[in-house]
């Protein structure tokens, strides 16, 4: 009863408004992206291009093939879709056109429709001061996350305070000039201290000028680069497999842009421009020297380059920026009506030498040496009902590395994608990052098949099967070749207000034996296969959104590994404020049956926590808007054990069965 008398107060005080399309991204996002999959060190990068495009907007009229094919939930079939309505039609009037664009399902459509926004096609390519200093738009933003518990660190090991904290300020003038900076600390690390004493432990600036002159993209800073399907040079972001099928259909290209997230890893500091050199071939030029923290060997050589941007301890610390990377890279693209060729030449040097530990059998062909060079040709055919896209790359000594995708539209509602690698186990790449099983462009070949179905507006079917074989041995695979099997089946289903999810995802992988008493060189493989079962609802009515979810997991190794999670979610959106209550429970035998889930939270601060043991998480997330250009977030999360008396391990162990953390954010627009 006291609940309803808040509620009634509270709409009262706040008159209630539906949530602008362009306020709702996150939620369509969440409703189609394979989470579970993505990369984790991706995430914030996916949320920088999508946050950034929902503030900024593309032009439908005026937009291009490139700029669409950059949003990674639309399909070569799609982007092709869009450009021929606009060729036939001329321009859109309103975002309601995109109802007649056929191959758009419901789901991506109202995803798109957050990134767009419809405006005339005249385009003044002149650039001003008056209007730059006059018409730019500033962003700052503000995080601090406080725990109200103590990590054993905290008191012996950590050299910092433990408050994780960051600044973000940007500028934007359209889409002509970007240019900011993010400063970032993590918990533990020195402030104003130690190597830090510039105050932040990170700092990134960059700047990105577009259509300056002969310049299509000038970046100056901290930027990134990606090229072809990765396989020589990827530091952008990367799905799972189900939005790989989705993404990769006859989609190749070259792409500069500033590096903007707080991730220390995957990006380049120098400058790097595109010149359009004729209406259908383009040329891109970058240079970087950047600092890298790596472990160093007794001889001063180096083990591994580390990615973590950890420095809170002083080991962590003595290892920060003891590495220089220097890069220099070129690649050609000639895109002309349904064809596009690349090339892509990169060479890194490393001012100290790279030598993994080549004990572990593993490791043997992990990258050594100084000197690294690497050399590709990307191609890509696109017409309807075909789409055909690969890269096919060597290393200075030869080595293979070969990635190849077949799209083939049987009508606007049903597509199959075939998809063929081969990563030759000799083949070394510093910067690659493609489509994988193992996680590394190496010792990988593999055939994939996957396809998608509309089979009534509303609604959506997605499958995938991917084999995958490694001829050499792997992290635990000891002595030999193993093979691994990954199947995939998804349904979506839009009623009214509603939305229903059904998953389903198996898994299957060779590893050692779990018998311990076999004790020969030569191991025996075993099977483990992982089994995850997702059930979801969501009702909207653009005032409350409820979003109801039960996932299982069953995985098998030595044992039978079982694991459940009951989770719900209510939102409020008001006028001027809103609320956000997540509740989950959790009950697993153990890591190996962990389950995910989203939980949403300030702007670039969102997570994809896993869960296992026995327990219940809860938080609450409020969004106020006092003015329309003010913003404030607060967030509490409590993680609730019933299993342990202790959470985490080592410096993180945290000497309670409970741990709460608050979040506040504040974002000023002008």
């Amino acid at each position: 009863m006291r609940l309803l008398t808040l509620l009634s107060l509270l709409l009262l005080l706040f008159p209630t408004a539906k949530a602008d399309d362009a306020e709702k991204w996150e939620q369509w996002y969440e409703t189609i992206a394979d989470e579970e999959e993505a990369d984790p060190e991706s995430l914030d990068d996916i949320y920088e291009l999508l946050n950034n495009l929902a503030n900024h907007p593309i032009n439908i009229n005026t937009a291009t093939r490139e700029e669409l094919e950059a949003l990674p939930f639309l399909s070569s079939c799609q982007v092709m879709d869009i450009m021929e309505y606009l060729n036939r039609y001329g321009m859109m009037k309103s975002k309601n056109e995109l109802n007649a664009i056929e191959s758009l399902d419901f789901y991506r459509r109202k995803l798109l429709s957050c990134f767009i926004t419809i405006g005339e096609k005249h385009v003044d390519k002149s650039l001003h001061l008056d209007d730059v200093a006059k018409y730019g738009e500033s962003d700052l933003l503000a995080y601090a996350s406080v725990p109200t518990f103590s990590r054993k660190g905290d008191s012996n090991g950590y050299l910092g305070y433990p408050y994780k904290h960051w600044l973000r300020y940007s500028f934007h003038y359209g889409k002509r000039i970007r240019f900011g900076i993010v400063a970032s600390q993590d918990a533990g690390e020195p402030f104003m201290a130690n190597k830090n004493n510039l105050g932040y432990d990170y700092y990134s600036p960059y700047l990105v000028v577009n259509d300056l002159g002969p310049f299509e993209t000038l970046a100056l800073g901290h930027y990134k680069v990606s090229t072809g399907l990765g396989l020589v040079v990827n530091m952008g972001f990367g799905f799972g497999k189900m939005s790989m099928l989705q993404s990769i259909g006859g989609k190749s290209s070259s792409i500069v842009c500033a590096h903007s997230s707080r991730s220390e890893a995957s990006n380049m500091r120098g400058a790097a421009a595109t010149l359009r050199l004729a209406s259908a071939l383009r040329l891109t030029a970058f240079a970087s020297c950047r600092q890298a923290e790596a472990s160093p060997n007794d001889n001063g050589t180096v083990a591994t380059i580390l990615t973590s941007g950890y420095h809170r301890t002083p080991k962590e610390m003595e290892k920060k920026h003891n590495t220089t990377i220097t890069d220099f890279g070129v690649n050609a693209t000639f895109d002309r009506n349904d064809i596009h060729l690349g090339a892509t030449a990169l060479f890194t040097h490393f001012d100290r030498l790279l030598q993994p530990d080549t004990k572990a059998l593993y490791k043997q062909y992990y990258p050594q040496g100084h000197d690294f060079l690497n050399m590709s040709i990307d191609y890509g055919y696109r017409r309807y009902p075909l789409f055909v896209s690969g890269e096919t790359a060597i290393d200075a000594k030869g080595n293979l590395a070969t990635l190849n995708a077949l799209t083939l539209s049987l009508s606007r509602s049903f597509n199959i994608v075939l998809l063929h690698r081969y990563y030759s186990m000799r083949y070394t790449s510093i910067h690659s990052y493609s489509f994988s099983e193992g996680g590394r462009v190496q010792n990988e070949s593999g055939l994939y098949a996957g396809l998608e179905w509309k089979p009534l507006y509303g609604s959506l079917v997605s499958a995938y099967l991917d084999y995958a074989y490694f001829p050499w041995p792997r992290y635990q695979v000891t002595q030999t070749s193993s093979r691994s099997i990954d199947g995939f089946l998804s349904s979506m289903v839009k009623l009214g207000k509603w939305t229903v999810v059904l998953r389903y995802r198996i898994r299957r992988h060779q590893k050692n034996t779990f018998d311990k008493t076999i004790t020969t060189m030569l191991k025996p493989l075993v099977w483990q296969t992982d089994q995850r079962l997702r059930l979801g609802t969501v009702w909207d009515n653009g005032l409350f959104r409820v979003s109801s979810q039960v996932d299982a997991a069953l995985s098998r190794y030595d044992d039978l590994s079982r694991g459940v999670m009951f989770s719900e979610a209510v939102g409020l959106t008001l006028r001027r404020i809103t609320f956000n209550v997540g509740f989950k429970y959790f009950l697993t035998d153990d890591y190996d049956s962990r389950l995910y889930s989203y939980e949403s939270g300030p702007l670039y601060a969102f997570s994809m926590p896993s869960f296992s043991g026995h327990g219940i998480r809860y938080s609450l997330l409020v969004k106020w808007k006092p003015a329309d250009n003010l913003t404030f977030y607060a967030k509490a999360g409590v993680s609730d054990y019933f299993d342990r008396d202790v959470i985490g391990s080592d410096l993180q162990q945290i000497s309670a069965s409970s741990a709460c953390t608050l979040e506040f954010q504040t974002r000023w627009r002008f």
